[in-house]
Parts: structure tokens; sequence; C-alpha cells
């Protein structure tokens, strides 16, 4: 097809694809800076103008502009490389190309440049919203592409959606193939680097306030599949960070280094499963106690159990991992561990220390010391509330001997603080507590709600034990407003009456179930369709009996896909040929004939022509052959395809033809 005939000015061409643009854009609009999505914008309605009125704006002007929008870049991010730098330079460059487009080759680069801008959206989103938006936007960028193509632009522009969808089915069976055959990488595609990256969750330490800080949001931490026993929901501790260092005030991550892997410590297999966490753009994940092995590359286990990445988690990551039960009993606690775990600041809060130390002269063994202060916090008039008061020095001491009031953070510090004083080594540990159950998946929802801090005493003979100070509060002093959470520590204080049902209770639930079944969508997602990576490829293909080893059999694979899907467009063709065929064949035979009475035919002649010729050269002929090639003309050149009915009445008359 000559170009030249199919100009950008045609009615319709320049609005499309403004619209194909702005579809592609739109959902990184809510992602990058502000300047630069109201630039893309901005361009698009100049554009938009300039169709309209039917300006020009000079080419000096334009790249002076690009050059502008290049520097503001620059200044902006301070680079024009990674994730936001690139995204946000390569979007305005695109709405630039389209400032400046004038013929047909610009076009069509247009909308090929708008498929790999389309999926950076997936950069920031890979909800299965967007894989639906996405999806649509294929759409809109086929009928763009069906539109520059036609000499009728974009009129019908029901017939062009058709034919879009159309094709997007037709190569529906290849994508889903390539998807599961194709070589997979090691990690996620969409990990790219960015200097942006906000997280929310556990932090490296632990002031007063920090965890009830968290627990007013609802969004997910992460997912947890069991395979086989699952524990109780008031069991699950899952492990993040252990502070070692206090300064009077907060709670800090201390010394600490990785164990190699034939250090690891002994244990016997509890759970297994399977983590879908959320990025927190931190360094540590998280693991049902006990940790021993990493369970994915470049994630280490620590002397103090817990794990932690090489890099910090920007990108959702998925991971199996195995629960164990440790035996420390011939477990020996190092000199400098010892220290690390007793240490205090020399001054403040001398009244709880010296409260500690009398307490535990009395009771002389150390479990027994546990077991008192437990006891202590059940029986003492200690209230669990998210709005404790202020206290800005001597904290442990204004809490354990004055207030008494607090969320989980002060009763981990002020016990970790009175069990060091007592000269029992201890420390904080932060991670979250329980998990919602969503029946419609089959796993457990753990939110930041569900934030928590306990500790871990070490006892001779015994080793690390956890104990948990907040559980040991009395029902009956915890506030109101933390009574109906839904996930996290509902076995504490499972002594209260339920509330009574209400209107906006039953909706609620109501809402509550629709959430729960679309997360459980979501979640299928995200481990089945976006977390499908080298891993999951292989343990698929090892149930076809393909090995690891044998990468050959996917090149194989995807020849065979190529092959096949080569040949059934063929044979498709083929059949709409079919007819077609035919047809050919009888107007060939009717030329042989006019050939034979002395008619040439030319083979860079069409059937106009050559019906004009007949006329002139041969007048004699032009009454019999006038009927057949007009007949022809309709079936070949008319705009729908024709009649079975039509194509039988010329092949008789070409055969009739004498």
């Amino acid at each position: 097809m000559n170009t030249q005939l199919l100009p950008l000015t045609r009615q319709g061409i320049i609005p499309l694809l403004i619209m194909v643009q702005a579809i592609v854009l739109l959902p990184l609009w809510f992602h990058l800076p502000f300047w630069i999505s109201a630039s893309t914008i901005t361009l698009l309605l100049i554009r938009f103008v300039i169709y309209k009125k039917e300006l020009k704006l000079p080419s000096w002007l334009i790249l002076l502009l690009a050059l502008c929008a290049l520097g503001g870049v620059f200044i902006y991010f301070r680079t024009i490389s990674g994730r936001e730098a690139g995204v946000g330079l390569i979007s305005l460059m695109y709405t630039f190309k389209l400032l400046e487009a004038k013929n047909y080759r610009d076009g069509a680069l247009i909308l090929f440049i708008s498929f790999f801008i389309l999926v950076t959206a997936f950069l920031y989103d890979e909800s299965i919203l967007m894989g639906v938006y996405l999806l649509i936007s294929i759409m809109a960028i086929l009928m763009g592409l069906i539109a520059l193509n036609s000499i009728n632009g974009v009129a019908g522009i029901r017939h062009l959606g058709k034919i879009s969808g159309v094709a997007l089915l037709q190569a529906l069976p290849i994508m889903l193939i390539l998807f599961f055959l194709f070589p997979r990488l090691s990690g996620p595609l969409w990990a790219m680097p960015s200097q942006r990256e906000k997280g929310m969750g556990i932090d490296n330490e632990m002031i007063p306030g920090s965890m009830a800080g968290l627990y007013g949001f609802d969004e997910i931490a992460f997912r947890v599949d069991f395979d086989g026993n699952t524990p109780p929901a008031s069991q699950m501790y899952w492990r993040g960070v252990v502070l070692s260092e206090f300064n009077g005030i907060a709670w800090l991550i201390g010394a600490e280094s990785p164990i190699r892997s034939d250090a690891y410590p002994a244990g016997e297999p509890a759970y297994s499963y399977r983590v879908q966490l959320e990025p927190h753009n931190r360094r540590w994940v998280f693991g049902l106690e006990d940790l021993i092995e990493p369970p994915k590359e470049q994630v280490y286990l620590f002397n103090n159990y817990t794990w932690r990445r090489a890099q910090r988690v920007t990108q959702r990551l998925l991971y199996q991992a195995q629960s164990y039960q440790l035996d420390y009993s011939s477990t020996e606690l190092s000199q400098w561990q010892r220290q690390l775990n007793t240490q205090l600041p020399d001054s403040g809060n001398d009244q709880t220390k010296d409260w500690a130390i009398s307490e535990y002269e009395k009771v002389g063994d150390s479990e027994e010391f546990v077991s008192f202060v437990l006891s202590y916090i059940r029986q003492q008039n200690f209230h669990y509330t998210l709005l404790p008061e202020l206290l800005e020095q001597n904290v442990i001491d204004g809490f354990w001997l004055g207030s008494r009031e607090g969320y989980c953070e002060h009763y981990a510090s002020a016990f970790v603080f009175i069990m060091r004083a007592a000269g029992i080594p201890a420390r904080v540990v932060t991670g979250y507590q329980g998990g919602e159950y969503n029946p419609y998946g089959d796993y457990y929802i753990i939110r930041q709600k569900d934030a928590h801090a306990w500790t871990e005493v070490w006892l001779e003979g015994e080793g690390w034990r956890r104990v948990d100070p907040t559980a040991a509060i009395h029902p009956s002093r915890v506030d109101d407003s933390l009574l109906n959470q839904t996930s996290s520590r509902d076995d504490w204080f499972a002594d209260f009456d339920s509330l009574t049902t209400t209107d906006s209770e039953v909706a609620r639930n109501v809402w509550q179930q629709i959430s729960l079944r679309w997360d459980a969508l979501q979640s299928f997602w995200n481990e089945s369709l976006m977390g499908y990576d080298q891993d999951m490829q292989f343990s698929w293909l090892s149930d076809l009996g393909v090995k690891k080893n044998q990468w050959r059999y996917l090149g194989y694979a995807l020849l065979a896909t190529i092959m096949l899907a080569g040949a059934g467009f063929g044979l498709w063709i083929l059949s709409q040929a079919k007819g077609r065929d035919k047809v050919e064949r009888a107007y060939r035979r009717f030329q042989q004939v006019l050939a034979k009475q002395g008619v040439e035919v030319k083979l860079n002649e069409g059937p106009k022509d050559l019906l004009t010729r007949i006329r002139k050269e041969h007048p004699e002929q032009y009454a019999k052959a006038v009927p057949v090639i007009k007949r022809y003309i309709s079936i070949r050149y008319q705009k729908e395809k024709s009649s079975a009915a039509s194509q039988q009445s010329f092949i008789k008359a070409a055969k009739a033809y004498h």
C-alpha cells in the first residue's frame, strides 16, 4: 500500500491518536510527579487545538520545548535513568512525538511505542483492575492501527472495534503458550530501581507509640497460605526484627551477623507455608517462628534468628518457607550475646531497676521471676490502650510505676528492661501477630494493624523462650476501642461478650465478605500470574517430565508453537480464499477463451481496463464479454463478501462464454 495515500490529516486520525495517548498515559498520571503529568496533558490539549485550528508549530519551538523537558527531568530526579526518571522522560517524549507528527510513518511509530509505554504501568500497579485496563488499552491501540491503515480512517468505529477484538482473541492462545513456556527470569520482570519508594510497616527501632501508629491501617502486610497443618491464630507470631540495644527511650537493632548455612541450628519441621510479602521498602523478611533456612536467594539468616534481604523489598516478594521447633537445650549463650542482651544505660529508670532487683532477690529463679512479672501485670491495674499518658523522661519508670497505660511496645519495653535489670538476658521482637482467615482462598491476611511487639527471655537449659507480656493483661482493662479488632489478638480478650448485631454490622459483614472474595481473586492473580517466575515454571514443567536443566525443551516448545500457529493461520487463509479460487479459475478460463478469439490478455491489466480495450479493439466481442467481466468486478472488488449464489452465477456465465 502506498502510505502517501494515508495522510494523518484524514478526518479523525489525529483525535484518535490523542485519545490513544491519553488512555496509555492515564495510569501513569497518578504516579508521576505532578508537573510531568500536567505537561503531558497540556501537550495533548495543544495538539488537539492545532488540529482543530489547522495551525502549525515551528520545528525549532518543539525541539526547544523537548530540551526543556529533558532538563526538567534531570534537575528534578538528578538522573534520567531509573524507574521514575525513565518513565517520566519517555512519557514526555511520547507526547512531543505526536506534537511533531506529520505523516503515516509518525503515526505508526506512535502507536507501536504505545505498546511499550503501556506496560510501564505495571511498574506501579500489578492489580487485576490494572490488567483489565491494559487489555482495554491494547484494544484502543489496535483500533488506532486499523484506522491508520484504512482508507476510510475512523469511519465505522464499531467495525474497528470488532476487528481489533477478533485480532486480540486470535492472538490469545499464542500469548498463553508463550506466557507458560517462554523462559522466565529469576526475579520479577517489573523490579526496577526506584529513588522514591515509600513503605509502611515495622521499622528498625521501637519507641513508645510506634506500634500504636499502625493500628488504624488496614493495608495488607502479607498473605500466608499454609501447606497442611495450620497453627492457631493466637500462636501466629510473625518474626521480623530483633531489638537488643536500649538508649533509655528507643530500642534499636544491636550487633548481629549472618549465620553460615553449615551452622544452622537443628530443629524439627513444624509448618510449611507460602508468603506474598507486600513491598515495605525495608530489608527484613517475615516468617513464623522459628526461622532457620532462608526462603530465597539473597535472603540471609542472622544470629538473632531473623531473615534479612540484601536489597530492600520494593516489589512484591513471593517465597516458600518452613517453620521449625528449635531445641536450644544444648546451646550455650556466648559471652558477647549475654552482654548484649543484659546491657542497660548507666542512668535513668532507676526506680524500676531497683524494683526488679529487689523482687528477683525474693524469687531467686529466672523462670519463676518471669511468671511473677506476668502475674504482676495481670493482677495490678495495668491498662491496654492506644492513648496512654505521654512520658518524656524515664519512660519505663513512668509506665511501670506510674501510669500503667500503654500499647504492646510499652509492655515489651518494660518487661525486657526488668528482665535485664535482674540479670536475665532478654530482647524485644517486633513483627506481626495473628491473621484474618480468608475462607474463599484458604489463606491468612496479615495487616499493618496486626503489628506487634513481644519479648524473648533466655532460660538456662531451655534457651530463648517467647514471652508476650501484653497477653497477661486482664480483659477488663482493655480499651473499648481495641475490642473489635478482627484479626490480631481476639483470643486474648475472648472473655468479652460479643456486641449486639445491628443493621450497620450486617452491612459491615456483607462488605467484609465481598472484600474477602475480591482479595482471594487478587491473591490468585499475584501468585499464579504476576508471580509466575522461574521456580514456578520449572515446577510446572517438572510435572510434565521436563527437568530443570533441560532449557532446550522450552526452545523446542516455542518453535513448535510458532510452526503450529503459522500452519493454523495458513490453513485459515486458504479456507477464506477457497471460494475466491473458484472464481479466479473461472475468470482465467474466460481469459483463455478471449485469447483464442484474438483478444490479447495482459497480466498487468485489470478487468475494467480489459473491458475498455475490448470495446475499442474488438467491438464484436464486447456485448458478450460485458456481463461476464462486470460480474467478476462486482464479486472481486465489492466491500462486503459476495454471496455463494453470485459466485455460482459468475462461474456459470464464464463457462458458457464461447
